[in-house]
């Protein structure tokens, strides 16, 4: 009853903030195509009060639509506020270029823009509604003020419309999920030279007036110039919003990326074991429908926290262990920091939050057996348990639950003497029971069958070390 009221609260609070979001994104449309008919005479001296009011209201309208589709369908989206906030926030620039860049020439229009940037920022049925949405505001804002200003550029602005609608959708799921900027730039180029091929057949099959030189300079320039926009703005909005995207999940596991940079010359052993988990961590992804790149770039932050003391992890131990001579309490306490220190470095270097929360959850508030079971044999009396467990959070997404297993199950197998598959699958098996039993995956939706994929997943990807190896002749 308490999860469910919870629950209850929690997407009304997401719903809250949303709206807040849809209605600044409104405000911000309005007030610049207010301003923009406002510098325009006929529209300045005819168009009354109550006509702004009814013209903005029909804006706010369109725009609610949006809103109320993600709403009704897209329950995760409403509750990531981030990249709901951009994808409003690409939405409003995207109407705002295009109403503004009319005023040069019509054909200039990026119409396609909002498909462009938010493929990269999110997925493409997303993509494909907001284009919709975008194209939608466009066109009436324009037709408004074509009938305001007794302009005949209707066919021109329709003919952009369709553009934006027909090349948009292909542009939001062909490009959705492409993890190469170059690649991105490759298929936005073809997309965009073949919609203005079709805009130029269909101008010259039912066009009222033959094309300019200006006008196919224009159509080409603003068509062709905004897949090179959308590559500027990505990383810009990926940035101000902080978000993951496979293009930002790539660049984020780069082994020059500062943070990792940092693991890999102060703390060598760990970062050698964070290149395991990420190996496991992205064949278990993959083998249960979740993100192979997120689970990636996880693995590589998740042990980030033992930069602040190296030498007190035994990956990082030339020799001698500093804990022999520490108090067991003392030794838990520096070992289970890592996950909270860890997650100080990530905000630190502002790794996004579905990177940066595995490092508090991959080791949930498991118990630190080594040093309980040290501090139990030092004194006589009761030791409590919660001194020597973890304080972070059990795992909440798959991903968390994946690096969790992939991070006990790769030190474990690689402190068992010669392993083999018979003992790998019995090892795994009572890790994963050990946290049910524990109570670790309550607050993460990872059914059974997934974590008998995962553990069959790891096995299968330990398999190279079980065949026997042929002897070649004359080496020794």
């Amino acid at each position: 009853m308490d999860k469910a009221i919870s629950a209850k609260k929690s997407r009304r609070g997401a719903i809250a903030r949303a709206f807040c979001i849809y209605f600044a994104a409104s405000a911000v449309i309005v007030t610049a195509t207010v301003l923009k008919f406002a510098l325009i005479e006929h529209i300045r001296d005819d168009f009354s009060v109550l006509s702004y009011m009814l013209f903005s209201a029909v804006i706010a309208i369109i725009l609610l639509g949006h809103f109320l589709y993600v709403v009704c369908s897209r329950r995760k989206l409403l509750e990531n506020r981030r990249e709901f906030g951009a994808i409003y926030a690409a939405m409003a620039f995207t109407v705002i270029a295009n109403v503004y860049l009319e005023t040069i020439n019509s054909f200039l229009m990026p119409a396609m823009l909002a498909a462009f940037v938010i493929s990269a920022l999110s997925n493409g049925r997303d993509a494909f509604c907001a284009n919709i949405f975008t194209n939608v505001l466009i066109l009436f804002i324009l037709l408004t003020q074509n009938r305001l200003t007794g302009s005949e550029n209707y066919y021109t602005i329709v003919s952009k419309f369709a553009q934006g609608l027909t090349a948009g959708t292909i542009v939001a799921y062909w490009l959705s999920g492409e993890t190469r900027r170059f690649g991105f730039i490759i298929k936005g180029l073809i997309v965009a030279v073949l919609s203005v091929v079709a805009v130029f057949a269909v101008v010259a099959a039912f066009g009222e007036h033959t094309l300019t030189l200006a006008d196919i300079a224009y159509l080409s320039g603003g068509t062709l110039g905004q897949v090179f926009l959308a590559v500027v703005l990505q990383p810009i909005f990926e940035a101000i919003f902080n978000l993951v995207t496979d293009m930002r999940l790539v660049e984020l596991t780069d082994h020059n990326a500062p943070l990792v940079k940092r693991l890999k010359e102060e703390a060598p052993g760990t970062f050698i074991h964070s290149l395991a988990v990420a190996n496991f961590a992205e064949v278990c992804a993959s083998a249960i429908g979740e993100n192979p790149y997120l689970a990636r770039a996880c693995a590589y932050y998740h042990d980030v926290g033992k930069l602040m003391n190296p030498l007190h992890f035994k990956e990082n131990q030339p020799d001698g262990n500093p804990h022999d001579g520490l108090l067991p309490e003392v030794s838990a306490e520096i070992i289970r920091s890592h996950s909270t220190e860890g997650k100080k470095l990530c905000d630190e270097y502002r790794i996004p939050p579905e990177v940066s929360d595995v490092t508090v959850e991959h080791h949930g508030t498991l118990p630190i057996y080594v040093f309980y079971n040290k501090a139990k044999q030092l004194t006589d009396g009761d030791v409590n348990i919660e001194d020597y467990s973890y304080h972070g959070h059990t795992p909440v997404s798959k991903i968390a639950a994946i690096i969790m297993l992939c991070d006990s199950g790769e030190a474990a197998i690689r402190a068992m003497d010669n392993p083999d598959a018979e003992r790998v699958d019995n090892l795994l098996r009572k890790l994963i029971s050990d946290r049910i039993n524990a109570g670790q995956f309550d607050d993460c939706d990872i059914t059974l069958r997934d974590l008998d994929v995962i553990r069959r997943t790891i096995i299968a990807a330990y398999g190279g070390q079980f065949h026997k190896r042929i002897k070649y002749g004359g080496l020794s």
